[in-house]
């Protein structure tokens, strides 16, 4: 097997990764670029051929998730091309998509053609055996690919995280099915530093849980599709309490329920919000899941004595999204502003432990990563390699 990372050697977002055999090719996500520290977002121009240049000889696309830094670009690949992602990710993806149609009618085309993945069911693609294995991430129904061909083993950890409320089954999950294999590729987002160390996903759920006790009027600002999130945000709505959100979000939260096997994912608290109820809200509260916009401005701007939970990622507020800090600064300025978060990667002891437990023969190739220098410091129990963007490297 050959492995290529086409883009992503360098750099947090905008990943693909090829590998192919002498009669197949799949790559591992086809990812926007991340605007800079300024907002600005150049033009992508990542150009594979075979994908979405000259005539198509790929076998498939795999996408981890359905973050736009991991699967902005699908758009580009022509239908001839199968595109897979996991089953309930593809349903809160194809939300988004239809939100965003009118915009982006070529987005919601390629969302519709979009085949389920199912985790822990193999896929075979030409000579190319794939097992998706389920990941903890801020993305709901994450995976993990263990690639297997020609007696050689790649696990592709696509973007993941131990501290989080799925996190302490990976290991396990792991140790069974991805020891020993040959070649690790795997994360490295938080050795650029800034990231929200020593919390985990439940200790973050008490932390709301008191705020959401102490305030009658709760606006919470996260992504729409970081699930965990919003159901520890439902999940901590007293009982009499509104849970609210728009018709967007309740769609979104409408396509995890119907998949959910825990109880905590059935939302069943959730209410559209509409000036109908505003009495009722006044009088026994309410938590709100909202986005940085300017309908969400003028419901919040009726509650001054409101606080805001304000839980996504720091780097947002410092130019990149003009909406997200203009709807943000009344809280700030009036001090009713409570930042709550926790990152969707692993920690660095985290990577070490990944790499302890996959054990992988030749070495880990770090991607997504603005430091991938840094792996060695890790102690990791075998080589790291170093690509350059384009760099085929033979397994």
């Amino acid at each position: 097997m050959e492995i290529i990372v086409h883009r992503g050697t360098h750099q947090i977002g905008g990943c693909a990764t090829e590998i192919r055999t002498s009669h197949t090719r799949i790559l591992i996500d086809f990812g926007a670029e991340l605007p800079d520290e300024s907002g600005y977002l150049p033009p992508d121009h990542l150009e594979i051929d075979g994908l979405n240049t000259g005539e198509p000889n790929f076998d498939a696309v795999l996408l981890t998730h359905y973050h736009g830094d991991h699967m902005g670009l699908i758009a580009k690949i022509p239908d001839s091309i199968p595109v897979y992602l996991g089953r309930s990710a593809s349903e809160v993806h194809r939300c988004y998509a239809q939100r965003m149609a009118r915009r982006d009618p070529e987005g919601l085309a390629a969302a519709q053609r979009i085949k389920p993945l199912d985790a822990m069911r193999p896929l075979t693609i030409g000579d190319i055996r794939v097992t998706p294995l389920p990941a903890d991430h801020s993305a709901w129904d994450a995976m993990m690919f263990l690639i297997e061909s020609e007696g050689k083993k790649i696990l592709h950890t696509g973007d993941f995280r131990l501290h989080g409320f799925r996190g302490k089954a990976t290991l396990p999950l792991l140790e069974k099915y991805a020891a020993g294999t040959d070649l690790l590729i795997m994360e490295g987002t938080r050795l650029s530093g800034g990231s929200h160390a020593g919390i985990s996903e439940r200790e973050l759920q008490g932390k709301i849980k008191e705020v959401i006790r102490a305030n009658k009027y709760v606006f919470a600002l996260c992504a729409s599709t970081n699930i965990d999130r919003l159901a520890s945000l439902q999940n901590a709505t007293p009982r009499g309490r509104y849970f609210l959100c728009d018709t967007y979000q309740k769609d979104i939260l409408e396509a995890v329920r119907k998949r959910a096997i825990s109880e905590y994912y059935r939302f069943p608290k959730v209410t559209v919000y509409g000036k109908n109820l505003e009495h009722k809200l006044r009088k026994r509260g309410f938590v709100m899941a909202v986005r940085g916009n300017s309908q969400f401005a003028q419901i919040a701007a009726q509650y001054p004595d409101a606080v805001l939970i304000y839980s996504m990622w720091e780097g947002y507020l410092d130019g990149r999204s003009p909406l997200l800090s203009d709807f943000v600064k009344p809280f700030a300025d009036s001090g009713r502003l409570l930042r709550l978060h926790t990152s969707g990667h692993a920690a660095p002891e985290d990577l070490k432990a990944v790499c302890d437990t996959v054990k992988p023969a030749q070495g880990v190739i770090p991607i997504h990563s603005q430091k991938p220098e840094e792996f060695p410091g890790l102690g990791l129990n075998t080589p790291t390699i170093f690509l350059t963007d384009g760099e085929v490297f033979a397994l």
